[in-house]
């Protein structure tokens, strides 16, 4: 074969070997990218979360943060739509998806009916699992009995991220 073939099939080569790492780049750039682009998707993409009732409305300041490892309000954290959302931890605060919870998670399938339980009891916050089917998470370790609930902890239920303030 002539050299000046062998230098074509070269670049040719060349060629496809930057049309692939281009094409896996923009895969990967498509896939870091979807989760923004899908903010306002259909059910089963995000979890949505509802509240009872709206616990920070606009023009109205958040709860207190607590003070002396005893959290005082639950924020979250993820989904990015619903960060930032706040409950106090005035009283007992129910989480899941139906109605009567005080938080109320919909769309997301790991989340169970009446999943978790937070409370105040004699000076400390508690979390507890209400026998969910996938679990709640306190700091990545699936709960298996009552937790004391320290401020900076976080509580995963489903897809949803909540720390303790």
């Amino acid at each position: 074969m002539p050299d000046s073939a062998l230098d074509i099939l070269k670049m040719v080569l060349l060629i496809m070997l930057y049309l692939f790492f281009a094409r896996v780049l923009w895969a990967v750039w498509s896939e870091v990218k979807a989760p923004n682009a899908r903010a306002g998707a259909p059910a089963g993409h995000a979890p949505v979360v509802h509240t009872n009732p709206d616990p920070t409305p606009s023009g109205q300041p958040r709860p207190p943060k607590g003070r002396h490892e005893v959290p005082a309000r639950l924020t979250i954290l993820e989904p990015k739509e619903r960060k930032g959302a706040a409950f106090a931890l005035t009283g007992v605060v129910s989480i899941g998806r139906d109605d009567d919870n005080s938080i109320r998670i919909t769309d997301d399938a790991y989340v169970s009916g009446h999943h978790a339980r937070v409370s105040p009891i004699d000076g400390v916050v508690v979390v507890d699992d209400l026998g969910s089917r996938n679990g709640t998470y306190l700091n990545g370790n699936k709960l298996a009995d009552r937790r004391t609930l320290k401020i900076g902890d976080r509580l995963q239920i489903g897809y949803t991220v909540l720390e303790a303030q």
